[in-house]
Order: structure tokens, then sequence, then C-alpha cells
């Protein structure tokens, strides 16, 4: 069912329904807050936070956007406040769990260091390229989506991905640069 016809029940009385949205978007949006504060802790409070939100201004959506958009809106807001809370900002960490078929030990170390790598890149990026950079490339949202979430124009959203982008590559040029002095550089071609 249509999120917008799931909502449309909600609204006509039938709140039990909005438990689809929540079973819906419950993960990803978790997985996305994980990224966005950088530690586990507060994760489950703010999607619940963000779900609750939701529910109470329901008739507030609009259907001009997808309801997913809304939603990682109000749980980026919840994120933020509590970011502003802690008084501190947090970095983004890596994903222990980005290998989900384990078929030999060396390719798991591999792909463990080549994500741990990455997230050691995006952290050295601007806050508002990783988070464009993870909606699109993770979350796999459209540029109208991150627009929303992020509150800014779309020609933005196509910026921070483009410079975001541009800016990774650079710091894993540096790093392959730094990383082959003395040390012998890997052939590509093996």
């Amino acid at each position: 069912m249509e999120d917008t016809e799931i909502i449309r029940q909600v609204l006509a009385g039938h709140h039990e329904k909005f438990a689809g949205l929540v079973e819906r978007y419950q993960a990803p949006l978790i997985h996305f807050l994980r990224r966005t504060l950088g530690t586990d802790e507060g994760v489950f409070d703010c999607a619940q936070e963000a779900f609750l939100a939701a529910y109470r201004n329901l008739s507030r959506y609009s259907e001009e956007y997808p309801f997913r958009a809304w939603l990682y809106t109000i749980a980026r807001n919840k994120a933020l406040d509590l970011v502003r809370k802690r008084r501190r900002e947090v970095p983004l960490t890596p994903d222990e769990n980005l290998v989900d078929h384990q078929p030999m030990p060396e390719e798991v170390w591999l792909a463990k260091e080549q994500a741990s790598m990455l997230a050691e890149v995006l952290s050295e990026l601007p806050e508002h390229y990783r988070q464009a950079l993870y909606l699109r490339f993770h979350q796999e949202l459209s540029y109208e989506e991150i627009a929303f979430i992020l509150e800014v124009p779309i020609s933005r959203v196509k910026t921070y991905l483009h410079r975001g982008k541009e800016k990774m590559r650079q710091h894993l040029e540096r790093r392959d640069i730094h990383e082959g002095d003395g040390q012998g550089v890997v052939d590509s071609t093996v």
C-alpha cells in the first residue's frame, strides 16, 4: 500500500495503520540517524521522537513531497537538536556491519579496511557534503528529497554532491601518494 493511502486511512481514524509506516521506515531511519549522530546513543529515542512527531503532525503533511523525505526531515531536526544539546560535534564512524557476505577472511579484512578508510575520508569532509553523499548513495534518495531534508535548493544539493565527491577523490589520491612513499604501490593490472 502506498504511503499516501496509509496516511489517508490514519487521518480517517484508522490510527493503527500508522504502524505500517513505522515498519516500512524504521530500519532505514535508524541507520540514517546512526550515521547522522555518529553513535548509537540517542538514535532510538530520536527515531521514536521523529515517528511520534510525524504521527502528531500527520494532518500537516503535504503529498507534494514523499513521506520518507518528510519523515527524514523531522528525524534530522531531532538529531540536530540532540547534537546541540550535547554541545559538541559528533563525527561519523564506520559501520562495522558493512559486509553482509563473508566468504574469505582476507576479503572481510579488506572490506573493513576500505570501509574504515572511506569513513575516515568522509569524516574529513564538511557536514553538509557528508549528509548529501550519505543520503544520495546510501539511502538512494532523489535530489528533491535530499533538498527537502537538508532544507536547501536542489542546485545546492547537486553542488554538495559534486564537490563532496571531488574532495573525497582528492583525499583518496593524497592517501595513495602518501601510502606509496617508500612502500611500493599495488599494481592495479594484476
